[in-house]
């Protein structure tokens, strides 16, 4: 299955990452056959969410729905 991750670092409101990707799949669940993921990683740095959806199409429309733009995005496989 594939889709495509981004991920946000400690300067990011974890919180409001995570209201929003619940609510975003919650408004999407019926429109997809996809994967959608939220995990947190963590390293010597601190922790940081990572998000995976479906598409490029679906991460474009949740994060403008945050108000961020996120540069680093790649493909996952799995």
């Amino acid at each position: 299955m594939s889709g495509i991750e981004t991920r946000f670092g400690s300067e990011h409101d974890a919180e409001r990452i995570r209201a929003a990707f619940y609510g975003f799949v919650e408004k999407h669940a019926q429109n997809t056959d996809g994967i959608a993921q939220l995990s947190t990683e963590f390293e010597p740095g601190g922790s940081r969410l990572r998000v995976r959806l479906w598409s490029d199409e679906a991460m474009d429309a949740f994060l403008s729905g945050l108000g961020v733009i996120q540069p680093e995005r790649r493909r996952c496989f799995e």
